[in-house]
């Protein structure tokens, strides 16, 4: 398969690029929501570049193309270290599947860096992850949305359209008592002073590579958005404290604090959005298969596997609102 797209590939960048050339084609992961690979483009005169190939699956995944080669051209002219995006095409003719190719950078994902590190350069790393998550969220976020005016004027709008959203996905894939958790949330929206930013909704270490020049930059913006910061924080806290390390949770929560200039408040709320997001994904991955999703058909094995962690976040979720949710016990008690 990889020889076919390798020469689907060269006949379509010697179309754009006339007497370009490919060479060192080469898959490098699935993701959860895509397949990537690298390789080398030749150009005539030019010194050979090392670019990456990303496929975008599923249902959604020409939304998700579109969303991340628009968000990384803007965050690149605000000066934030993310990749260079050289062409994206949303039609499937051409590989078969919506794609974009991009600057690779070289280096490797902080995750492993982390587990490896002693705990001194691990304390150190954790900060700057943290400082890097802080300098997002203090970008202008007004060129990332056409809804700059309706945010400046009701930022409460954004909480509104997120728990629309959500809604509108749980009687899509009917899980149903994922409302409980919405209304609850609704509920409780009038509590929360929305603090609109750039967002990237998976800012996590295997999200973050440390490059051979000890720079660190962050891929995989595929949910890049406009939303509470808070949002992105709470997730972050919940992947890294609870998937990673515990330590690394309260690291970040230390770290982002000082970086963000003020602690951040309200954070039980914003973690109910996540641990139901984060419940929800795995709920109808489970029930409607991955693919619905756009994400990697070996998500439901990964699943399956991070058992013991749905169930805390679940446990966490009753004790904060005093919901349980009927699918995911049903689920749980299924795959465990």
């Amino acid at each position: 398969m990889s020889g076919a797209f390798s020469e689907c590939l060269g006949r379509y960048l010697t179309g754009r690029y006339p007497g370009a050339v490919i060479s060192d084609f080469q898959f490098i992961k699935s993701g959860w929501e895509s397949d990537v690979y690298s390789f080398a483009l030749h150009l005539p005169a030019n010194p050979p570049r090392w670019l990456v190939l990303r496929f975008y699956p599923g249902e959604g995944g020409v939304a998700k193309l579109i969303r991340e080669a628009g968000g990384l051209r803007q965050l690149q002219r605000a000066g934030y270290p993310v990749p260079a995006v050289l062409l994206h095409e949303a039609d499937a003719a051409f590989l078969g599947r919506p794609f974009s190719i991009m600057e690779r950078l070289e280096g490797t994902t902080l995750w492993p860096v982390l587990v490896g590190a002693p705990p001194c350069q691990a304390r150190h790393l954790l900060d700057r992850f943290s400082g890097l998550l802080a300098r997002l969220h203090q970008l202008d976020w007004r060129p990332f949305t056409e809804h700059a005016a309706l945010y400046e004027a009701n930022p409460t709008a954004i909480l509104d359209e997120l728990l629309a959203s959500s809604r509108w996905l749980y009687r899509h894939f009917d899980v149903g008592g994922f409302l409980a958790i919405v209304d609850w949330l609704q509920t409780h929206a009038s509590d929360v002073a929305v603090q609109p930013a750039v967002v990237h909704q998976d800012f996590h270490a295997n999200n973050v590579l440390l490059c051979n020049d000890d720079r660190l930059a962050v891929i995989d913006w595929t949910q890049i958005a406009v939303s509470d910061c808070r949002t992105d924080l709470s997730w972050t806290l919940m992947i890294m404290g609870d998937y990673g390390r515990p330590e690394w949770g309260e690291r970040i929560m230390q770290a982002y604090g000082r970086a963000a200039a003020c602690p951040p408040d309200d954070l039980t709320y914003f973690s109910v959005i996540a641990f139901a997001k984060l419940l929800a994904s795995r709920v109808i991955c489970l029930k409607a298969g991955p693919e619905q999703l756009g994400l990697h058909p070996g998500t439901a094995d990964a699943t399956r596997a991070e058992l013991h962690i749905l169930r805390k976040l679940s446990q966490r979720v009753r004790d904060i609102t005093g919901i349980t949710i009927p699918e995911v016990e049903s689920a749980l008690s299924h795959i465990g």
